[in-house]
Formats: structure tokens, sequence, C-alpha cells
């Protein structure tokens, strides 16, 4: 096994922290309301839950950055991820502010190259509960 210096890791954090601000900062922008971010219950996390601009969905959104789009960053959500996705939105669920509200898994994938501008691509229901 190889290992990485922790500049390596602290870097990726960095890229990753920079990439969920910029996708908070687009979701506002485009009328979503975000209501926690690095959202966690148990061992699950979410990068990101908004209230949808329809006012009543729930999204709860992973974020993928990477500083090249090979591979596109948004494949990195692969299926573990995606149930652990949906065993946080099942317990979420189960709390009084997100009862009886329809939920919904969205993907942003962020290509943020070392220089140059971001590029942001919102995936709206990438994925539906695995369970």
């Amino acid at each position: 096994m190889i290992k990485l210096p922790a500049l390596f890791h602290a870097r990726r954090r960095s890229l990753g922290d920079k990439g969920e601000r910029l996708a908070a900062r687009w979701l506002r922008r485009h009328g979503y309301r975000i209501l926690h971010r690095k959202y966690r219950i148990g061992d699950d996390e979410a990068d990101l839950i908004a209230l949808d601009p329809n006012g009543r969905t729930i999204v709860i959104v992973e974020v993928k950055t990477r500083s090249t789009d090979e591979p596109p960053p948004e494949a990195g959500i692969d299926r573990h991820k995606q149930f652990r996705l949906a065993r946080l939105a099942a317990r979420l669920a189960k709390r009084p502010s997100f009862r009886d509200r329809p939920l919904r898994f969205d993907a942003i994938g962020v290509v943020w190259p070392d220089h140059g501008k971001p590029q942001i691509k919102h995936f709206v229901a990438a994925f539906d509960a695995p369970f």
C-alpha cells in the first residue's frame, strides 16, 4: 500500500470543501434554500440538504469535486454511497421537521482546474433509493 503525503489529503479536502461551498451558492442562486451542510446521522453524511424551489421537496445533495473531468466527478457516487445517502434519508424522514415531505437525491459535479474557472453540472433526481 502506498502512503500518500498529508499535503495530498489536505489539498483534496480543501478542493472538496471549495466545491461544496460553490455548489451551495449555485443552488441558492437557482432558488434552493440550504437547510444543512455536512449533515450527519450516525455514520452517514450528506454534503448538503436543501429545500427545492417548489418549497416542499427535501433534496439530499452529494457534491463531487475534481480538478479534471476524466472521469467525471459524479462518477464517484457509487452504489455504496447511494445506499448510505438513502439510509440517511430514511432516518431523516422520521424527524418531525422532515416527516411527510417528498425526498429527492441530486448530485452536483464540479470540475475545478488548478488554473481555471470551475464548471458545475447539476443532476436533478440523480438516483433513486437502492432499497
